[in-house]
């Protein structure tokens, strides 16, 4: 698990700034980068989404549904579904979603046991400063925890779930609240995944806000990635689509100013051209089809709402 926040923002608004920005008649073009190729280096964002919404004052839960067309084998492919690429409350950055292999230390004889168990799992993490410990956490009993400094100082609570293709509801809810020992208030949000062919409900972790009201952002992400840890041959990804639905902040669709894709080409987690995107039919779903062979992209940044003119 990496963080993105920061990588995500400078990616997304640099790149697409600097094209805005671009003074027109320009003497010389910069120089140009190769293309993301099978050599790049490990993480691949094979795409971001971004959304301009309204913000929230008054926070109590973020949902994102999200579809998968066929079964990922964790033994081949570390992927990561994050409906969730970056959350904003009360200016404190989280992400969250599934991964094919979660990481994670033991929190009980429940957990899995081992140095650090590998297999299907949900996430939910924050980020923060040199505070940040696991005491920011309430996994679950069968749950994994984590809080370090190595990719930025972040808190995690992860929990094992052997999903597979079908649709889930990736959700996070403000829970209770509190005031510690030096007055300082603090508010518990918890992550939940939702199976919608059995309705089963999994509590993945909560985590600790600073606050006693939330605040999100006028902002939401998404993003699907292969990440480190084994070695990736274009010819051999499997057949795989995901849609991800659009947000519902506090049970409600918010008003979408704009939804943008953004492809990692030079800087933050670049990848191969591997995914290709488009808005589904009626508007409500974005379809995110990879690829096993590197395509030609003529875009690597482009609207989908408001759907650009033809």
């Amino acid at each position: 698990m990496r963080v993105f926040a920061l990588l995500l923002t400078l990616t997304f608004t640099g790149l697409l700034g600097a094209e805005q920005a671009k003074p027109a008649g320009a003497a010389s073009a910069p120089a140009v980068k190769p293309l993301p190729d099978e050599k790049t280096k490990l993480p691949w964002h094979m795409v971001n989404l971004w959304w301009t919404l309204p913000e929230t004052p008054d926070f109590e839960s973020l949902e994102i549904d999200v579809t998968i067309s066929d079964d990922v084998d964790p033994a081949k492919l570390n992927l990561y579904i994050a409906p969730v690429g970056i959350g904003r409350l009360n200016d404190t950055n989280f992400y969250g979603g599934i991964q094919s292999n979660i990481g994670g230390y033991p929190v009980s004889d429940a957990s899995p046991q081992g140095p650090y168990h590998k297999g299907k799992g949900a996430i939910f993490s924050r980020w923060g400063n040199k505070n940040l410990d696991t005491s920011f956490v309430r996994p679950a009993a069968d749950g994994l925890i984590e809080a370090a400094g190595y990719e930025g100082d972040f808190a995690s609570g992860r929990r094992p779930f052997a999903w597979k293709a079908g649709t889930y509801t990736y959700a996070i809810r403000k829970l209770s609240y509190e005031k510690d020992k030096d007055g300082n208030e603090w508010t518990w949000v918890g992550a939940f995944l939702t199976e919608h062919a059995t309705a089963r409900m999994v509590f993945i972790s909560s985590l600790k806000f600073p606050g006693r009201t939330l605040k999100f952002w006028g902002r939401h992400s998404a993003f699907i990635e292969i990440y480190g840890g084994k070695k990736v041959v274009i010819a051999d990804l499997p057949k795989l689509t995901v849609r991800i639905g659009m947000p519902r902040i506090n049970g409600q669709a918010p008003e979408v100013k704009q939804l943008s894709v953004h492809y990692p080409r030079d800087t933050g987690p670049a990848s191969p051209a591997i995914m290709s995107t488009r808005l589904a039919e009626g508007g409500k779903e974005v379809v995110c089809e990879l690829h096993n062979e590197i395509l030609t992209r003529e875009k690597w940044s482009f609207p989908l709402l408001p759907a650009p003119a033809k």
